[in-house]
């Protein structure tokens, strides 16, 4: 099974997956172990049941179109029926089954192998609770944004996961009884790498709220909008760590040091409201 691969853009510029640092490693299943499925890998949490995020290897010039089969979703029995969060919790309400790694993205390659990355897609541990509106929406149209953008560059490495905070609603699926943990996402994250012009890497990361808005909430991410973000934002919402060299190769990071710095600090916000494709800062 060929999962996510360090080198998928260069064998000059690996990518490693992102570590996880504090609470998120004494959550994360199995010590972290890294999930192999076809063209992408994902690492679990054991206390959410959903996973800490997905990796995904995406060659859009070998894309192969493959049909949608909604009666493809299955557990992964490495993982275990117990550490993933079923079908259950999707029945008869507004969530949906939203994927992690995009099923389109990894169907590449020969046509068995798309199908297998297509199968593999289905596995409850690559989606997540996620809102009708958020999944039919501002999610969907980032994915096609992100791919349009860079529908002639030969890889992409897209890395995806839950946010969740410490007030997430519990959600026990419309029969299920209070108490079982399971806990609707804040938001999710995003993160595209590839290749620039200049054969260096390069980045943008964005970040989506699905949670409703309080009149007690303080949070500064509006419930529906797309935000660009340096990848630093992403680190500090998910307990993740990112190889040192791609923070800087983030068009939103000289802000951020800008910031910190203290100079011009209202040049620019270090999170952008995203409408629309022309909106996204790649460079």
């Amino acid at each position: 099974m060929m999962g996510y691969d360090p080198f998928f853009l260069s064998e000059k510029h690996p990518i490693p997956l992102p570590t996880l640092q504090g609470r998120i490693s004494q959550e994360a299943l199995d010590n972290g172990h890294v999930f192999d499925f076809t063209h992408f890998s994902i690492v679990m949490n054991r206390r959410t049941r959903f996973a800490v995020f997905s990796a995904a290897c995406v060659d859009v010039s070998r894309a192969v179109d493959i049909p949608r089969n909604n009666s493809a979703w299955h557990f992964d029995e490495r993982i275990g029926v117990e550490n993933q969060v079923g079908p259950e919790y999707y029945a008869d309400n507004d969530y949906d089954r939203g994927h992690l790694t995009r099923r389109r993205d990894i169907c590449w390659g020969d046509r068995r192998e798309a199908q297998d990355a297509n199968y593999d897609s289905f596995c409850y541990a690559n989606i997540a609770l996620q809102h009708h509106e958020f999944n039919t929406g501002v999610w969907n149209c980032l994915e096609d944004w992100v791919l349009q953008k860079w529908n002639t560059a030969p890889r992409l490495i897209i890395l995806t996961g839950p946010i969740h905070k410490d007030d997430d609603e519990e959600y026990c699926g419309v029969h299920g009884e209070a108490g079982c943990g399971v806990r609707v996402p804040f938001g999710f994250w995003k993160t595209a790498l590839y290749l620039d012009k200049q054969d260096q890497v390069a980045s943008v990361s964005f970040l989506i709220r699905q949670s409703p808005e309080r009149s007690r909430d303080q949070c500064e991410y509006r419930r529906l909008v797309t935000y660009q973000v340096p990848l630093e934002t992403i680190a500090k919402e998910t307990g993740l760590q990112f190889d040192a060299g791609l923070y800087a190769r983030n068009p939103l990071s000289t802000q951020l040091r800008l910031v910190a710095a203290g100079t011009e600090a209202a040049a620019l916000p270090i999170r952008l409201p995203v409408y629309s494709p022309e909106d996204i800062r790649w460079t």
